[in-house]
């Protein structure tokens, strides 16, 4: 008689949890990547319940031939909205702002295509392009204080994505033959899980763990942050390898003056190996 652990049920009940987990640990790093982009936590929650549960509705703009264009409430106006209270609270510059989203939309355009009944795809890894875009680009940007990189890397990677996917890739999918049934074509549909959401929270991400990086040796030093392998190595410094150096003291030498009067003039020598000839005294 054999006896099997991993049965069906079981397989399915450990899936299920793993992706639970994984939507608990995306979920947070969103309201994280608010808070670090400049709102309160409240805010931050608050924005992130509309659109979990109010993001899902695709308001329609306009007929074409047979096609409905709609834009996605969570997966475009809402980002768009928070893109828009960026610039309205000086935490991004429009120029800046401006060059990150051109150079994100030209490298979204390129990683992204069009395909019939499927809607506007792109293959891993190069779907992640976009975000290491808008990220590497905020972190030249602001290189000497990364911490005002988040609402840039943020800006680049969404208003970046949706341009360069859902608005330059949309004669595509509209040339298409229109199905028989009324389909409204959503910008932004996917809501979080949108391509347009997902470059921006990545590209935050991508800056928070530089800057834990750029905190962490400032902290610790050079020494600190190598492993104990390149420790070891030839020619590689260590903090701990280095001596301080010997305390220097102040000894009062005496010199004669221009009337043959004694003056003491301040003499540096290292604690403990005073020379002997400094302390006798000189007569003219």
């Amino acid at each position: 008689m054999r006896m099997t652990f991993l049965t069906p049920e079981l397989i399915a009940l450990i899936v299920l949890a793993l992706v639970i987990v994984f939507f608990y640990l995306y979920v947070t790093s969103i309201e994280k990547v608010l808070e670090q982009i400049g709102f309160t936590r409240s805010v931050a929650g608050t924005i992130l319940f509309v659109t979990l549960f109010l993001g899902w509705l695709t308001i329609p703009l306009f007929p074409y031939h047979g096609w409905w264009v709609g834009i996605s409430l969570g997966g475009a106006l809402i980002p768009i909205a928070v893109c828009v209270y960026l610039l309205r609270s000086h935490r991004a510059d429009l120029a800046e702002a401006l060059m990150g989203t051109t150079i994100v939309a030209i490298v979204t355009y390129f990683v992204t295509r069009a395909e019939q009944d499927v809607g506007i795809v792109s293959d891993v890894p190069w779907a992640f392009l976009p975000a290491m875009a808008a990220g590497f680009y905020s972190l030249s940007t602001f290189w000497a204080d990364i911490r005002k990189a988040a609402p840039l890397a943020y800006f680049s990677g969404v208003l970046g994505t949706l341009i360069g996917a859902d608005v330059f890739h949309l004669g595509e999918i509209l040339s298409f033959p229109a199905p028989s049934e009324t389909v409204i074509l959503s910008i932004g549909g996917a809501n979080i899980f949108d391509m347009v959401y997902l470059t921006g929270i990545v590209a935050v991400l991508v800056d928070l763990v530089v800057f834990w990086v750029q905190r962490e040796e400032r902290k610790y030093g050079f020494g600190r942050m190598i492993s104990d392998f390149e420790k070891g190595g030839e020619g590689l410094p260590y903090a701990g390898d280095f001596k301080p150096a010997p305390e220097v003291r102040m000894e009062p030498k005496l010199e004669p003056g221009r009337r043959g009067k004694l003056e003491s003039i301040p003499q540096s020598f290292p604690v403990g190996n005073p020379p002997e000839q400094q302390r006798q005294q000189r007569y003219r």
